[in-house]
């Protein structure tokens, strides 16, 4: 066991109960309390996924699925692991619905907390600081997938039974770890778009600052309630990247995250080069980032920064090297400017993460094809995404109004039919693998998942070079 100790914001810096500066260095638990699409390799929301399952394989052959699934994504063996790399935090993105039911709120279920439990056990003992970041609520705070939301509407912002049931649950976990310090602080909202209930759909965003600004207050202090102690993360609005209208810190232990994905980093195309149209070098990268909302916020208030969320989306293989360096110079600027960061993410199919699963295995091979009809509607060689660019590009046209932009209208409009139609035909698809499996065969394809047979991608090496131990 690694004695830790409290952590609390100090101007810029977070420090511990000894007054001594730490550096929080780590990654990201994504897809395990909030199964994510692309990271698990599925179709569609986590509720869909889950319904879809008990439907047509049962309930108890459902739970068999996510027990063994959730079971080889994050376990005691991954905490001791990411502790060999010499990362010092996690961040667990948790989904409200382990925690309570939409058909019982305020009813809280103990299962869930015992998952959580072990994982703050296993950080404790191993030396991670843990931060609960709250990734999905009532209502949902933004419209994507990563909400677990197949609908394209924040309703979360709107509806006050929504918001009294996120400030409660958030009431219970604090008084359930306020006494502990392997919890380095409470991430209240991933990822908000304040300003989306009737969708994100082609204007110029606009944050509701009155509306979230409200929110935060209220949650601070509902968790203040019980807890004195913990730090807690504010994130800027429309996904982490908008700060410009928030109030002055109003509590003497808040921390504030961005979350960043530059072009580079996610886009088509090589680094340093021409992505998206603009040049991209370290310089670029660097700038981007020290010009970021987050970054102003945390220099002009001196309150410490969190990068919350980064990484780099691994599209082909050729851009293997391009991503890695986009990594290294992420991080660069990150050490220089005094943020703390955690790297999105730690495990999944061949998307993000530092580690992915083997392609030889059976379960990429079942995921195969399912991938390769995402891809032809999401990446530039398909030619499903040269058609929805084309029908999007009609659209406007039609419409005739100069105010749509184009680039913005061909996005939302490939997210849109991406989430809400070709996900809901795919997804029956991914349940069918599993038909007819025997446990024992569903437990050894899912162990895919497993650290010990996972792959290490090159940009964990590039990772562990800003980590003491390395």
């Amino acid at each position: 066991m690694i004695a830790l100790h409290f952590l609390r914001a100090k101007g810029r810096e977070i420090v511990d109960e000894r007054g001594q500066p730490i550096r929080l260095r780590g990654v990201n638990i994504g897809a395990w309390m909030n199964l994510e699409n692309f990271l698990n390799g599925f179709p569609g929301s986590e509720s869909a996924l889950r319904a879809e399952f008990a439907r047509r394989h049962g309930d108890e052959r459902a739970a068999f699925f996510f027990d063994r699934l959730l079971a080889y994504m994050f376990s005691e063996e991954d905490a001791a692991f990411l502790q060999s790399c010499g990362f010092n935090a996690v961040r667990i993105p948790l989904n409200y619905r382990h925690f309570e039911s939409d058909m019982e709120p305020f009813v809280y279920r103990e299962e869930g907390f015992r998952m959580l439990d072990r994982a703050v056990e296993w950080c404790g003992k191993y030396g991670l600081y843990a931060i609960l970041d709250m990734h999905t609520v009532p209502g949902f705070q933004g419209p994507d997938w990563h909400a677990d939301n197949s609908s394209q509407r924040s309703f979360f912002w709107d509806h006050l039974h929504h918001q009294e049931r996120y400030f409660a649950l958030w009431r219970e976990i604090a008084g359930r770890y306020k006494d502990n310090p392997a919890v380095a602080g409470y991430d209240v909202l991933n990822e908000p778009v304040s300003n989306a209930a009737h969708g994100r759909f082609p204007a110029a965003y606009e944050s509701a600052w009155d509306k979230i600004n409200s929110v935060y207050r209220r949650v601070v202090s509902a968790i203040r309630e019980v807890d004195e102690r913990h730090m807690i993360i504010l994130e800027g609005d429309y996904l982490g990247f908008y700060f410009s209208g928030f109030e002055a810190p109003f509590d003497d232990n808040l921390v504030y995250s961005s979350h960043l994905y530059p072009d580079p980093a996610i886009k088509e195309g090589v680094y340093p080069g021409v992505v998206e149209g603009r040049m991209w070098d370290k310089e670029a990268l660097t700038q981007a980032f020290l010009q970021s909302e987050g970054a102003q916020f945390s220099l002009r208030h001196g309150v410490p920064l969190l990068v919350g969320e980064f990484g780099t989306l691994f599209i082909h293989q050729e851009e293997r090297e391009s991503r890695v360096q986009v990594m290294a110079d992420m991080i660069e600027s990150f050490e220089s400017f005094g943020a703390h960061w955690t790297v999105w993410t730690y495990k999944d199919v061949g998307n993000m993460g530092l580690l992915q699963i083997d392609p030889q295995s059976e379960y990429a091979a079942m995921i195969a094809p399912l991938l390769r009809a995402e891809y032809d509607f999401t990446r530039m060689a398909g030619e499903g995404k040269r058609l929805l660019e084309a029908a999007a590009d009609h659209i406007a046209a039609v419409v005739g109004d100069p105010n749509i932009d184009k680039a913005m209208n061909r996005y939302l409009f490939e997210m849109s039919v991406k989430e809400n139609y070709l996900h809901s035909v795919m997804l029956p698809s991914y349940v069918r693998l599993f038909e007819g499996m025997p446990p024992e065969r569903m437990d050894e394809v899912l162990k895919a998942f497993a650290v010990e047979r996972c792959v290490r991608h090159p940009a964990l090496d590039a990772v562990r070079k800003w980590l003491p131990t390395t």
